[in-house]
């Protein structure tokens, strides 16, 4: 990956540590699909790609109960700073920690039962050559999962915020942002099979997640993504902005209960051989 590439997300890095939760995920939907979809049990060595703060590597080696590895792999060592401080606080002594760009593994041949990515595969620029280098490091019978994001028009935690920040700021929305890159159905499994692996399916993922503090939940959002937006505001301007999203939520209003939908698409491919 191209040092701008290691730049942009060494910088990203810095808003995803600062608003990572710590221990398992509050919302930890997507992290036990991909668990149960890709088949992972204890005693098997995994290597989670994109790992990031440790979504969903934490929550793999959590449910291996202290018998097996996962690796965590990011292009940053920041962006793992979390996930480690997250695997000390749950004494999960079988994770360990490499900065590797996914596109040029530093692994041997044949190493991993199984290799899964959250939201990690839709950035790289040659996506198929990412695929066949986890395929590379598979053993003969391991299996590779991917999770991408769907629709960005089906996926309110990206829109509902973006469109109210750009109305509050006066500004133009933008383009649809890269991480939907993968959204339309077939494009992810055309890519694996592309890569050589075997027996591919590709499904839909969809859940609601119930977000029973709003106000946290919009403040870590705003903190996270939208940093260049508000990084000279005043405290009363962030309030004021906080607010005019808080009001743009209120659709999702179930009860009393946000009901946030997210939307994503699976992959799984195996090496037979």
């Amino acid at each position: 990956m191209s040092i701008s590439a290691k730049d942009h997300w060494q910088e990203r890095g810095k808003a995803w540590t600062a608003t990572a939760v710590q221990g398992i995920s509050a919302d930890d939907t997507f992290n036990q699909m991909i668990i149960a979809e890709a088949g992972i049990q204890a005693g098997e060595k995994i290597l989670d790609l994109a790992s990031g703060t440790g979504n969903p590597a934490v929550s793999i080696a959590h449910s291996m109960k202290g018998d097996g590895d996962v690796i965590c792999a990011d292009l940053t060592q920041l962006m793992l700073k979390t996930a480690r401080q997250r695997a000390e606080k749950l004494s999960l002594g079988i994770m360990s920690f490499t900065a590797a760009d996914m596109a040029a593994l530093p692994f041997e041949d044949g190493q991993f039962d199984a290799i899964t990515c959250r939201f990690g595969i839709m950035f790289p620029e040659d996506k198929v050559a990412v695929a066949r280098e986890a395929k590379r490091v598979l053993k003969p019978g391991g299996r590779v999962a991917y999770i991408v994001w769907g629709a960005y028009k089906e996926n309110p935690p990206f829109h509902v915020s973006r469109r109210a920040v750009a109305k509050y700021l006066g500004t133009d929305e933008g383009p649809i942002p890269g991480r939907h890159s993968l959204s339309a159905s077939g494009t992810l499994r055309e890519i694996l099979q592309e890569a050589g692996l075997e027996n591919v399916e590709e499904r839909e993922l969809r859940y609601k997640n119930r977000v029973d503090d709003i106000d946290d939940y919009v403040t870590r959002n705003l903190n996270r993504s939208f940093v260049e937006e508000t990084k000279d505001m005043t405290d009363a301007a962030f309030v004021l902005l906080k607010a005019a999203v808080i009001e743009a939520w209120l659709p999702f209003n179930e009860d009393g209960v946000l009901q946030v939908p997210n939307y994503a698409r699976l992959g799984i491919g195996w090496k037979t051989y």
